[in-house]
């Protein structure tokens, strides 16, 4: 009998389900509110039409269609859960507040390097759908995914080889009502794992299922090697903080597969990081610019201002995600020597910060903010102006890479300036 299946959205993971159930000769029914799709509504008396239904991560649980579709009694799944069904090789899933992208790049080169096939997919830009499609689905192959919380939220389906838990903090709490829920949309991977899994969490993340009294106790808590650490080239962005957490647990999981740290370190000294994640852009004037574009919650960005020292100009701003603001800007002002801030959260970000920092300017436009951390920077010595800023780009900018690529452009433009003059 053919299975029907509504597809929720339009967009990359959408197209990707699409694809993936049309190879397989099912009946599916793209439903998209903006038009985009086969459909733009859906009603109880379009249930009938369906047996399952699958959502794009945009969907939140209090969606109505959703509301509607889980109601039913009939599967609800993600893109990934989907996808998982037609996928015949090996499943290693990573999730985190943060580092995500960066620890499913390393783990996927890292099994690359030891002659496995790997391919990476998921929240990392490639649908997990359009991997099963290609030849990298395999019975020998790994598929190294990289997972949100909103893809979280219905993943059942999907069947764990093993499963990484980078850091846990404060983010996307406009979507979820408070740190419990955010906690628990990532939790539901814990029952996606194999009987045989395994299961690497950062120390933080410990932490936090202590606290939350989860009862899963299936898991290995990531110990820093220093003797392993040691082997990296110090020239590689995994010889340092953030970045050695994530190295930290590659090497978790790696000694637990039993294989060889040599192809782990090749791996680590090898990598390029993706563009806007802590990158040095420039030098001028004795001014160090840096672009870390992709932090986009507190988490994030007190990472960079450790990672990167004093003394610091930073920009921050941009829309506010949910989180304690007034919290978050105590302790930015223990790192930075000055703020500049930037759109939306800037008026509310610059009244928390007040009192605390002898310097804090707010624009509202995010051009005129990078002019004007690169003055002030230039009246210190040896200064860092640190693109982290801490919210949303959604404000000004499509993407955190738009932002991130207009400040590259506005370092880059400045620079050329006064190397003329």
């Amino acid at each position: 009998m053919l299975e029907r299946y509504a597809i929720f959205g339009a967009g990359q993971s959408a197209q990707a389900a699409r694809r993936l159930a049309r190879h397989h000769d099912l009946e599916v029914v793209l439903i998209d509110e903006a038009g985009q799709g086969d459909r733009a509504v859906f009603e109880a008396h379009d249930l009938a039409d369906f047996d399952a239904f699958i959502f794009s991560p945009g969907f939140a649980q209090e969606h109505p269609w959703r509301v509607l579709a889980q109601a039913s009694g009939r599967p609800c799944m993600s893109e990934l859960a989907f996808a998982a069904r037609y996928w015949q090789g090996k499943v290693i899933a990573v999730t985190g507040t943060n580092g995500k992208t960066t620890l499913t790049g390393l783990i996927d080169a890292a099994l690359k390097q030891a002659g496995h096939r790997s391919v990476c997919a998921g929240n990392i830009g490639f649908p997990f759908a359009d991997a099963v499609l290609t030849e990298a689905n395999h019975p020998e192959a790994y598929v190294v995914l990289e997972v949100s919380s909103f893809q979280a939220e219905l993943a059942g389906g999907l069947s764990l080889d093993a499963l990484l838990w980078t850091n846990f903090a404060e983010d996307h709490l406009d979507r979820y009502g408070s740190m419990i829920d955010y906690f628990n949309a990532k939790a539901r991977l814990f029952a996606c794992l194999k009987p045989s899994g395994i299961c690497v969490l950062g120390a933080q993340v410990a932490d936090w299922m202590e606290a939350m009294h989860q009862e899963f106790n299936a898991y290995f808590v990531a110990q820093e090697d220093s003797a392993l650490l040691f082997k990296i080239d110090p020239s590689s962005s995994f010889h340092r903080y953030p970045n050695s957490e994530n190295f930290t647990l590659a090497a978790e999981l790696w000694w637990l597969l039993g294989l060889s740290s040599a192809h782990l370190i090749e791996a680590a000294n090898t990598f390029e990081l993706e563009p806007h994640r802590l990158a040095r852009v420039a030098d001028s004037e004795g001014v160090c610019y840096w672009d870390d574009s992709k932090a986009t919650n507190f988490h994030a960005t007190l990472a960079a201002l450790e990672s990167v020292g004093p003394p610091v100009v930073w920009i921050g701003g941009g829309r506010a995600k949910g989180g304690d603001i007034e919290a978050f800007a105590r302790e930015v002002s223990d790192y930075v020597n000055a703020a500049v801030l930037y759109g939306e959260v800037a008026p509310r970000l610059a009244a928390a910060l007040e009192g605390l920092l002898d310097s804090v300017q707010v624009f509202s436009c995010f051009a005129d903010a990078v002019c004007a951390a690169a003055e002030l920077a230039k009246s210190m010595t040896d200064a860092n102006v640190l693109l982290s800023p801490g919210f949303s780009s959604f404000d000004q900018f499509g993407s955190y890479a738009e932002r991130g690529k207009s400040f590259t452009d506005l370092v880059l433009s400045l620079k050329n300036t006064s190397n003329a003059s």
